[in-house]
């Protein structure tokens, strides 16, 4: 197997296999296959207005375009998103939908991330030190921090709970996200430290309104043994 293959393999894979997991948390009323695939592919997408407005937004400091600018345009372009595909479908008629849906366009985003930060580790082999970091952290990240506004957008279109807002959500995720970004201009060690700590604080936070959506399901009694 070539080069160019195996690192396609490892910039795509995470990507895939994290979509699978999310797209299974949706026990009781599985999202049609095709519209996975469609916020998948528009998280694709995503990638292209993102880099022209941070580019129009670079101030030329590295620091100040990972922890302030990044997380601002990447989060609420993929929400923009999901709101003009997602929030006003047929088939967002549940609540954890609003959660699917948003991972979903994170992790289309987050795969073609992969692929330029993997390529671009080829020149200094580290292509998989890289791979397995971004694999177990940087992709999971990008979903935990959509998944925030997810929540809330399906929490808000099913007037579940008062206090929570879609603005609410959005800012938590990119006050997450600008945390996560962080972690990583700090040393080495330092990096690996508060990366972990972030996503172990990002898990918590998505399990915790994963399981409180998934109850909120319509379709949970129906299929409860």
């Amino acid at each position: 197997m070539s080069t160019f293959i195996q690192i396609m393999l490892l910039s795509i894979l995470p990507g895939i296999i994290w979509v699978i997991f999310i797209y299974r948390t949706d026990r009781y009323e599985p999202e049609p296959t095709k519209q996975i695939i469609k916020a998948f592919i528009i998280g694709i997408l995503c990638v292209f207005p993102a880099v022209l407005f941070e580019s129009l937004f670079d101030i030329g400091s590295e620091f100040a375009m990972a922890v302030v600018v990044a997380p601002v345009v990447e989060e609420t372009i993929k929400i923009l998103m999901f709101m003009v595909f997602f929030y006003h479908a047929k088939d967002f008629d549940e609540p954890l939908d609003g959660i699917i849906y948003a991972c979903s366009i994170a992790l289309g985003f987050a795969t073609i991330e992969n692929i330029f930060y993997i390529f671009s580790a080829l020149q200094y082999d580290k292509v998989f030190q890289v791979a397995s970091m971004r694999a177990l952290l940087s992709i999971p990240g990008h979903f935990l921090f959509s998944a925030l506004w997810g929540y809330a957008a399906g929490t808000v279109k099913f007037r579940l709970r008062k206090g929570v807002t879609l603005g609410a959500g959005l800012i938590t995720a990119i006050l997450l996200h600008a945390g996560f970004n962080f972690t990583a201009t700090l040393s080495a060690l330092g990096t690996i430290i508060f990366i972990i700590i972030f996503s172990i604080y990002a898990w918590v936070l998505f399990s915790k309104r994963l399981r409180i959506l998934q109850f909120d399901s319509k379709n949970r009694s129906q299929n409860i043994e």
